[in-house]
C-alpha cells in the first residue's frame, strides 16, 4: 500500500513538473516571436545607465510628462488615452523605465539620484527649454518629487495618479513589494499569465484587466504582448529595494512650494485617503480629488473623470 502511494505521489510531481517545464517553453517561444514582432514605435536616449525609450506626440510650448510606477510593462500602451488626449494641448513624452517596454536593462543602481538625472536627461533631450507639467502614477510620485526638487523653476505643475506619498514610501513593506514581483514573476515564466489571459481573465496587479479591454484592436494587442512579456520583471526589483530610502531622501529634501499640484485618488479606504493629504500637502497649491469607484490605475477605470480634472488643472497652469 505505501509503495503504491509513493508511486502516485511521484507520478504527480512528474506530471507537474512536466507541465511547468511545457508551459515555461512555450511562454519562452511566444515571447521572443511577440518580441520581434512589435519594434519599438518611437526613439532612444542614451542616458548613460541605459539606453530609454520614449514616445512624443503632440506640438506647444508646454510639454507633459509621464512617468509609469514600478513594474508597468509598458508606458506606451499604458498612457496611451492620456497622451493622445493631451498631445491636442502641447507636446507629450512617456517613457519606459528601464529593463520594461523598449528600453534595455539599467548598469546602475536605482537610487533616487540615479532617477532623477535619469529623468532630466531624458526631458532635455525629448522637450529642450520647455516648461513641463509631470504626470505620474504610483510610485513614480517619488521621480516626480525629486525631480521638482532639482528643477523647481522648471516644473509647472504635477498630477499625482494615485501614488502614494515619501511619507507613505519610507515605511513600505519593500519585502512585500518584491514577494509579489516573484510571484507575478512565477506566473508569467511557466505561462500561467498568458493562460489566464486567453482564458479572459486579465489580472489587475498593472491594471490590466482594466486597460487592455479600452484599447484599440492593435494596441491591445501589443499591450497583452507587453503585458506577457514584462509582468513582475526583474529589473523593476531595483527600484521596489530601495522604496524606503529614497523616499526618505526626498524627505530630507525641501516641499514643492507654491508648484501647483494636483492629487487624483482611488477610494481604497480611509488609509489610502490620509496618504493622498499627505501628498497634498507636499506644495502649497495643491487640489485633493478622490475618484469614487475607481481602481489604481485610475486614469483608466475612471478615465473621462481623470481627464476633466487634468483639463481643468492644465487649463489654470501659467507658464
Amino acid at each position: 500500500m505505501k509503495r503504491k502511494i509513493k508511486t502516485k505521489r511521484v507520478i504527480i510531481v512528474s506530471l507537474l513538473t512536466a507541465a511547468l517545464v511545457l508551459g515555461a517553453i512555450v511562454e519562452f517561444v511566444l515571447t521572443a516571436i511577440e518580441s520581434r514582432s512589435y519594434p519599438a514605435i518611437g526613439s532612444y536616449v542614451d542616458l548613460g545607465a541605459y539606453q530609454a525609450h520614449y514616445y512624443s506626440k503632440g506640438e506647444g510650448d508646454l510639454a507633459f510628462v509621464f512617468i509609469a510606477g514600478s513594474g508597468t510593462p509598458c508606458a506606451y500602451t499604458d498612457f496611451y488615452r492620456l497622451q493622445d488626449e493631451l498631445s491636442a494641448v502641447g507636446q507629450t513624452v512617456t517613457f519606459d523605465h528601464a529593463g520594461s517596454g523598449w528600453s534595455s536593462e539599467s548598469k546602475t543602481d536605482r537610487t533616487i539620484e540615479n532617477l532623477a538625472n535619469e529623468l532630466s536627461t531624458l526631458i532635455d533631450t525629448a522637450c529642450s527649454n520647455k516648461p513641463v507639467v509631470l504626470l505620474c502614477h504610483s510610485l513614480g510620485s517619488l521621480e516626480a518629487i525629486a525631480y521638482t526638487q532639482l528643477h523647481p523653476q522648471q516644473v509647472k505643475g504635477i498630477v499625482f495618479l494615485d501614488s502614494g506619498s515619501p511619507e507613505f514610501y519610507s515605511t513600505d513593506s519593500e519585502f512585500l513589494a518584491a514577494a509579489m514581483n516573484r510571484g507575478i514573476a512565477f506566473a508569467r515564466t511557466i505561462g500561467l499569465n498568458r493562460l489566464l489571459g486567453e482564458l479572459g481573465f486579465l489580472l489587475p496587479l498593472y491594471g490590466e484587466n482594466v486597460r487592455n479591454s479600452l484599447l484599440s484592436e492593435k494596441v491591445k494587442d501589443l499591450d497583452e504582448a507587453m503585458y506577457y512579456r514584462f509582468a513582475g520583471n526583474s529589473a523593476s526589483l531595483g527600484t521596489i529595494k530601495l522604496i524606503n530610502e529614497n523616499a526618505e531622501k526626498i524627505l530630507n529634501g525641501s516641499l514643492l512650494g507654491e508648484t501647483p499640484i494636483l492629487v487624483l485618488s482611488s477610494d481604497n479606504g480611509d488609509e489610502w485617503d490620509s496618504v493622498q493629504l499627505q501628498l497634498a500637502s507636499w506644495s502649497e497649491s495643491s487640489k485633493q480629488v478622490k475618484l469614487k469607484d475607481s481602481e489604481h490605475y485610475l486614469y483608466w477605470s475612471n478615465s473621462d473623470e481623470a481627464l476633466y480634472y487634468i483639463g481643468e488643472f492644465v487649463e489654470n497652469i501659467s507658464y
